[in-house]
């Protein structure tokens, strides 16, 4: 039973990773304007971005940056519980990408997972915190050590890198992991 979980958690997982991908191939393949749909800060036309752009790359390297620890997390996240990490994923998209609508750079173009990614290291660093209990603790604690580090990019400027989706993709992570904190996991 746990085996059968786990493989559909892994299928989750790579079915999702595998989207980014054949997305990517349809952009290439079709249009390479896609990433104008990506989330324009401040434009209306923009906010069709917040449920895109986590879809959208700018390239094959941006692209597989992304992928590997995507699936990592969403693997951990799913394992823990699919109920939760739905939810989880429902607030760092909206409520991460509203907030890079709201306050983002105007005149640029946000595209890619990585607040996805900064999304689920927050809902996973924070969710044994709020919790309270020792299994998600122990998923918390692995997380940071194995993800903490990135963090320090949200200190850093780099230039072509969407500081705000980074920024506001953790924030809205460590808010699903308050407001899912009575929540009761099944994985585990």
């Amino acid at each position: 039973m746990a085996g059968d979980r786990f493989y559909r958690n892994v299928q989750i997982a790579t079915g999702t990773v595998a989207v980014l991908w054949l997305v990517h191939l349809v952009n290439i393949i079709l249009t390479p304007e896609f990433r104008y749909f990506g989330l324009v800060p401040g434009r209306v036309e923009g906010l069709r971005g917040i449920l895109f752009a986590p879809f959208l790359h700018a390239n094959i390297q941006h692209l597989m940056s992304n992928s590997g620890v995507l699936l990592v997390l969403l693997l951990v996240s799913l394992s823990y519980s699919r109920k939760m990490t739905a939810a989880a994923l429902a607030v760092i998209i909206l409520a991460g990408g509203a907030a890079v609508w709201l306050f983002g750079t105007r005149n640029t173009i946000h595209i890619g997972a990585s607040g996805v990614i900064f999304g689920l290291i927050g809902f996973l660093l924070f969710i044994g915190v709020f919790q309270r209990r020792w299994k998600p603790l122990l998923i918390s604690i692995a997380v940071f050590f194995a993800y903490g580090g990135i963090l320090f990019s949200l200190f850093i400027y780099m230039p072509g890198v969407s500081w705000s989706s980074h920024f506001w993709g953790f924030a809205s992570g460590v808010l699903a992991a308050w407001g899912l904190r009575s929540s009761e996991a099944h994985a585990l």
